[in-house]
């Protein structure tokens, strides 16, 4: 037990002899505060560029207005300036059937082609579409169903056949209005409209 003593007795000792070689923390330097006016000149200048780019996106017009145009500038240059001959570019010359001249505009505007009407394209177009939104056995939703199209902008009617009642829409011409139709409806919730 003495021995445990004295072996604490000899590392306290030491420990209080010990220097402190450890350096001291460095303290943080402050930091600079920014000038009120950095920020208030850049918040102007986001603004303005937040600006040309709405003006870009929604408005062309009004930046056409403002920015005048390379046209305008040679044109209020061209009264300042005198008048200079204008040289035409040379353009290229063939002669016809007849021996007159023409050039390539006037053989471009003035030829006819002559084009075969094929019959199947005819019968295509004579083709309409109807697209048809809903069937239900009661008149009531039906009548609901073309109340709710037309808040939509569309004109629907209901058709009886076989104790069904159909609301449907057309008759189309071609296809693609059916289509324009059917995606207005898709929009607004109505996705089982078939064409055909």
């Amino acid at each position: 037990m003495q021995f445990h003593k004295a072996a604490a007795r000899k590392s306290t000792s030491r420990k209080s002899t010990r220097k402190n070689t450890r350096t001291p923390r460095k303290k943080a330097a402050p930091k600079k505060q920014s000038s009120p006016f950095l920020f208030f000149f850049s918040g102007i200048a986001l603004t303005l560029v937040g600006l040309g780019v709405w003006a870009y996106m929604k408005k062309p017009e009004l930046i056409k207005e403002l920015i005048p145009t390379k046209t305008q500038t040679e044109q209020a240059a061209n009264t300042n300036t005198p008048e200079k001959p204008v040289q035409k570019p040379a353009q290229a010359v063939t002669k016809n059937n007849d021996g007159e001249q023409l050039d390539y505009h006037q053989m471009l505007t003035n030829r006819e082609l002559e084009v075969e009407k094929d019959p199947t394209v005819a019968a295509s177009t004579s083709k309409r579409y109807v697209m048809q939104c809903g069937a239900s056995k009661v008149l009531a939703q039906a009548e609901s169903m073309k109340a709710q199209i037309a808040f939509i902008g569309l004109q629907a009617e209901v058709a009886e056949k076989d104790g069904w009642y159909r609301v449907r829409l057309g008759p189309y011409s071609s296809k693609r209005a059916a289509e324009s139709d059917r995606h207005k409806l898709q929009n607004n919730d109505f996705n089982e409209c078939r064409i055909w």
